[in-house]
């Protein structure tokens, strides 16, 4: 497992540390402040990467993506609600 410091991400990604920063704000890549610094996962970094290729190429040659369906764990209070 690799780990990535921020401006290590900011350069994989070719962009500012700020855009980093800002992806991190609005969980978009995971990461964890150790100390003073971020931290992320090369995974992360690239998978993050991976989405946005096949996103932005699919709207380039205006193929519909299917939605991702987010499915939530039931809790106690859902399963009262189905009785």
């Amino acid at each position: 497992m690799t780990t990535l410091s921020l401006t290590a991400a900011a350069e994989r990604m070719c962009v500012h540390v700020n855009t980093v920063l800002k992806l991190i704000a609005v969980g978009a890549i995971p990461a964890a402040k150790i100390g003073r610094a971020w931290v992320m996962l090369e995974s992360d970094v690239m998978n993050y990467i991976e989405q946005q290729v096949v996103r932005q190429t699919a709207e380039r040659r205006g193929v519909p993506l299917l939605p991702q369906i987010h499915q939530r764990r039931s809790t106690r209070l859902d399963a009262r609600r189905l009785k």
